[in-house]
C-alpha cells in the first residue's frame, strides 16, 4: 500500500471514532442520567424533626390557667350555706379591703353537720350545721375563730330567737312537765355553737324561783369540754310556752378533764345574753 492510500484509511478511522462518541454524549443526554453525587455519612438515616412535617401556619399550643386548688366537702359545704357580703368572705386577702370600713371582717371557712340527741328526739326533720369562721379586727384585738350554728327545716332557718317557730314547726305546741327540761337543754345548745365541736354536758336541772332581770322558775347548768367551762342558763316558762331565757356566762372555767384551747383564740362568752323566744 502506498503512502497516500494509507494516510486516507487513518482519516477515514479517526473520522468514525468521532462519530461514534457524539451519538453516545446525544443518548446519554435524552435519558436523563444525572452524575451520582458523593455519599454523606449517615446521610441516608435521616429523618426530618416533627416540626419539620408539620404544616406552615399550624397553631403552637399554650399552658393553660393555674387550676383553682380542690375545695374540701366541708369548703363547699360552708359556701352553700352562707353567701359572702358586707363583712363576710371567703378569702382572707380580701379582708384589706373590707377593713378600711367595716370594724371586723369574718372568713368563712368550712362547714360540717352535727347533732345531739336533745334535737334528735325534738326537732327530727331539722338540720344542724357549724360553720367555723375566723374574725380578723380592724384594730386593736387579735384574730380569733368561732362558730355559726345554722339551723334549717323545709326551707327556713331558726335561730336561738326564733326556738318557738322551731317547735311548732316540728308539732311542739305545747311545753309540759315531760317535755319541759328536754326543751330547755335543747335551747341552751343553740347558744354555745362555739362548743360544740365537742362534747357538752348537763349537769343540774332545777325548779325554783330566782329574782334578777325576770323572775325565773327554771335553771340549767353544762360543763363544755372545749375549755372546761361551767356556764348556766335561767328560764321563764309561761302559759306552756318558753318566753324569756338568760345565759348567765361563766361560773368557772378549766374545770374537769378538758380541751385546752387559748382564750386569745376562742375568746369566753358574754356575761350575760338573752334570748325572748315569743312564743
Amino acid at each position: 500500500m502506498n503512502p497516500r492510500t494509507r494516510l486516507i484509511l487513518a482519516v477515514a478511522v479517526i473520522a468514525a471514532i468521532v462519530l461514534v462518541v457524539a451519538v453516545l454524549a446525544v443518548a446519554l443526554a435524552q435519558c436523563g442520567a444525572q452524575p451520582v453525587p458523593a455519599e454523606t455519612p449517615g446521610a441516608a438515616d435521616a429523618t426530618p424533626p416533627d416540626a419539620a412535617t408539620e404544616e406552615a401556619g399550624t397553631p403552637t399550643a399554650t399552658p393553660g390557667p393555674t387550676p383553682t386548688p380542690t375545695l374540701t366537702a366541708e369548703e363547699l359545704l360552708a359556701r352553700e350555706l352562707i353567701e359572702p357580703r358586707g363583712q363576710v368572705t371567703f378569702l382572707a386577702d380580701e379582708c384589706s379591703e373590707i377593713l378600711e370600713t367595716e370594724p371586723w371582717c369574718v372568713v368563712v371557712d368550712s362547714a360540717t353537720r352535727i347533732t345531739r340527741p336533745e334535737w334528735e328526739d325534738l326537732f327530727p326533720q331539722a338540720d344542724f350545721f357549724l360553720v367555723k369562721v375566723q374574725y380578723k379586727p380592724q384594730f386593736g384585738h387579735d384574730a380569733h375563730w368561732g362558730n355559726w350554728l345554722i339551723v334549717e327545716q323545709d326551707g327556713q332557718r331558726y335561730t336561738a330567737d326564733t326556738f318557738d317557730r322551731l317547735l311548732a314547726a316540728n308539732g311542739v305546741t305545747e311545753i309540759t312537765d315531760e317535755n319541759r327540761e328536754l326543751v330547755a337543754k335543747a335551747f341552751a345548745l343553740m347558744t354555745i355553737g362555739d362548743y360544740l365541736d365537742a362534747d357538752v354536758v348537763f349537769t343540774k336541772w332545777e325548779e325554783g324561783e330566782w329574782e334578777g332581770e325576770y323572775t325565773y322558775d327554771h335553771y340549767l347548768k353544762a360543763w363544755t369540754e372545749i375549755q372546761g367551762l361551767e356556764i348556766w342558763w335561767w328560764f321563764v316558762f309561761e302559759d306552756n310556752h318558753l318566753r324569756i331565757v338568760t345565759r348567765g356566762g361563766i361560773a368557772e372555767y378549766h374545770v374537769g378533764d378538758y380541751i385546752d384551747v387559748p382564750f386569745w383564740t376562742l375568746p369566753l362568752p358574754p356575761l350575760e345574753d338573752y334570748y325572748f323566744t315569743g312564743g
